[in-house]
């Protein structure tokens, strides 16, 4: 399906909304497609995401350049605080060809 779903997890500081404004404020991220926020179904998903964003990818992109750029988006959506935990970031993809970027506090359990 070459989506891109971004699953934030509830500690890492940033809600779904703020993500994917920053994603659709940034040149480069725009450029691979609009964000939009969505719930995934109840059960599915990791206890603790409440909401994905979704980005239906206009082009191929590498998995680094995906990891980079969560990365840095998340970093600049957080509040700013120096006590914030460590994050964490997993890149999977499902059978129906999404790409997964998992974005949670290190050493949280699923």
């Amino acid at each position: 399906m070459d989506r891109l779903l971004v699953a934030l997890g509830q500690g890492v500081g940033v809600s779904p909304s703020s993500f994917a404004a920053a994603w659709d404020d940034d040149e480069e991220a725009h450029s691979m497609g609009s964000a939009t926020v969505d719930t995934p179904v109840r059960g599915v998903f990791l206890a603790d995401v409440l909401a994905l964003v979704v980005i239906p990818l206009l082009v191929n992109v590498g998995s680094n350049t995906v990891y980079d750029l969560v990365r840095r988006l998340v970093a600049k959506a957080r509040s700013p605080q120096t006590d914030q935990p460590d994050l964490e970031l997993v890149e999977v993809e499902n059978n129906d060809g999404d790409r997964i970027v998992v974005v949670r506090v290190r050493g949280a359990r699923p």
